[in-house]
C-alpha cells in the first residue's frame, strides 16, 4: 500500500479526488459552472480509475507470465546440462566402445571416482560400483589413457581401488617398440611425479626415452596391450646397480574421476587356474 501511495498515478488520483470534493461542497450552491466542472472531472475520474484498474490488471497478468518464463528458463536451463552430461558421458563411453570393438572378449563396467583416501601415499580411491555390479578383487581398472590400477577390496555397492603408482601394484610389462620386458611397479620416489618404474630388464636393454611400455599378458592380472605409460628416463638402482627405466602414466592418476573396470577377459586369472 505504501509503495502504491508513492507513485506518479496515486498521488494525481488523490489531487483529483480532493479537487472534485471541493467542487462538490460549492456545488451545494446550485451555480451551473460548478455543475459542469463537477461533471467533467468526475468523467475524468472515472477514466483514470479504469485506466488504473486496467494497468494493475495487465501488471498481475505479466507478472504471472514472467514468473512462466523463468521456470521455463530454469527447466531449460537443467535440460542444458543434462544434455552436456549425456553429451560427455556417451564420448567417453564410445572410447571405451572402441576398445571393446578391438577386443571383443572384453567384459567392461564404468565406473566413477566417488571417494579418495587422503591418507593413502599413493592415491588409492573409491568407486561407485561392486560386487553386484559383477567387481571381483584384482580385476584392472583402467581409462582410454591407460591402466589406472587393480580392484583391492570390494563390498556390493563400491570398491578400493590400488594405483599403479603404488609398490603393491606389480605388472609384468613389454616394450612396445623392442620387445624387451620386466615389471612395472609404482614406488615412493616416482609416486608423486605420475611415474612408475619398469625394472628387471637386462642390463644391455635398448629401452630408450620415448618408448611405449604396455602389459605382457603374463600373470592373468592384465590383458596384452594395456598402455602403462611412455619412458621418460632411463635409471640405474643405488642399491644393486640394477637398470630401469622411468614411465609415466599418459592419464592423471591423482584426479581421474571416471574409470573402466575390466570385469572379465580371454585367460583372465590363467596362472591362478593352472595353480589350481
Amino acid at each position: 500500500m505504501r509503495d502504491f501511495l508513492s507513485t506518479k498515478s496515486a498521488k494525481i488520483l488523490i489531487a483529483t479526488l480532493a479537487v472534485i470534493i471541493v467542487i462538490a461542497i460549492l456545488g451545494a450552491t446550485g451555480n451551473p459552472w460548478v455543475s459542469s466542472a463537477f461533471n467533467f472531472l468526475t468523467k475524468g475520474l472515472s477514466t483514470v480509475t479504469a485506466t488504473f484498474t486496467e494497468g494493475h490488471k495487465d501488471y498481475d497478468e505479466l507478472k504471472a507470465e514472467n514468473e512462466k518464463l523463468r521456470q521455463e528458463a530454469a527447466d531449460l536451463r537443467t535440460q542444458l546440462v543434462d544434455y552436456d552430461d549425456i553429451r560427455a558421458e556417451n564420448a567417453r563411453l564410445w572410447k571405451y566402445y572402441k576398445l571393446k570393438k578391438t577386443n571383443p572378449d572384453f567384459e567392461i563396467l564404468p565406473a566413477s571416482v566417488i571417494r579418495r583416501d587422503t591418507n593413502e601415499a599413493f592415491y588409492s580411491f573409491t568407486i561407485d560400483a561392486g560386487s553386484s555390479s559383477g567387481i571381483s578383487v584384482q580385476d584392472p581398472v583402467i581409462t582410454e589413457n591407460g591402466v589406472i590400477g587393480f580392484i583391492n577390496s570390494v563390498n556390493a555397492t563400491s570398491s578400493k581401488v590400488t594405483t599403479i603408482l603404488s609398490p603393491d601394484l606389480q605388472a609384468g610389462a613389454v616394450d612396445k617398440k623392442t620387445g624387451e620386458s620386466g615389471v612395472v611397479s609404482g614406488s615412493a620416489i616416482l609416486g608423486e611425479e605420475n611415474k612408475t618404474a619398469f625394472s628387471k630388464i637386462d642390463a644391455n636393454a635398448k629401452v630408450k626415452k620415448g618408448d611405449v611400455i604396455v602389459t605382457s599378458g603374463i600373470g592373468g592380472v592384465y590383458p596384452a596391450d594395456l598402455i602403462l605409460g611412455e619412458v621418460t628416463d632411463i635409471q640405474y638402482d643405488d642399491y644393486d646397480a640394477a637398470k630401469y627405466a622411468v614411465v609415466k602414466s599418459y592419464e592423471d592418476i591423482k584426479n581421474v574421476t571416471n574409470v573402466v573396470v575390466l570385469t572379465d577377459f580371454k585367460n583372465k586369472g590363467e596362472i591362478k587356474k593352472g595353480a589350481d
